[in-house]
């Protein structure tokens, strides 16, 4: 059966996009941008820290930020005030 695996995104900014396709190692490129020159990589969430560092030691990378998405709430409620309920004669 297929086993569901927590994944956590990376935004990698690099000097060159020719080092793109090095990423692929790492995990799965998700979006490229090269006018801004960055990747988003999703990776294990296991293995998100030492994968981090491991990319910071190298000389193509400029700087990683991780994405913050688990952290946010995703469950919305919509809040209506008692204006908006009554209806207009």
């Amino acid at each position: 059966m297929f086993k569901e695996t927590q994944r956590q995104a990376m935004y990698i900014w690099l000097y060159s996009m020719k080092w793109k396709k090095k990423l692929q190692h790492y995990g799965t490129i998700y979006y490229t941008s090269p006018k801004m020159k960055y990747v988003m990589l999703y990776v294990n969430s296991s293995r998100a820290p030492e994968i981090k560092k491991e990319l910071l030691s190298k000389k193509f990378v400029k700087r990683i930020s991780m994405a913050h998405r688990k952290e946010l709430d995703e469950h919305f409620e919509m809040k209506v005030s008692g204006k908006d309920t009554e209806e207009e004669d």
